[in-house]
């Protein structure tokens, strides 16, 4: 289980902005990944309950037990360093 915090409203591009404030995402509010897609330059996250997809950029994201996560420097959800 990975947790998403949106802690970055302003980040992204003009459309990521837009669709996470149409969403209803709030600022420092925690969210439960449901799932994510990395390619090389732009990494989607799908959060439980919530249509649609948003930028990574625009969170942080920590293990249940509060301990944060880089998900772009940990193999369990970089499929880039898993070879």
């Amino acid at each position: 289980m990975l947790y998403a915090i949106f802690k970055y409203p302003k980040a992204g591009h003009d459309c990521d902005i837009e669709y996470a404030k149409k969403m209803g995402l709030k600022k420092n509010e925690k969210y439960e990944v449901d799932c994510m897609s990395m390619g090389q330059s732009y990494t989607s996250i799908y959060l439980k309950g919530i249509e649609g997809n948003f930028n990574s950029v625009q969170f942080e994201f920590q293990e249940p037990n509060g301990a944060p996560v880089n998900i772009y420097r940990d193999p369990r959800y970089n499929p880039y360093l898993s070879f």
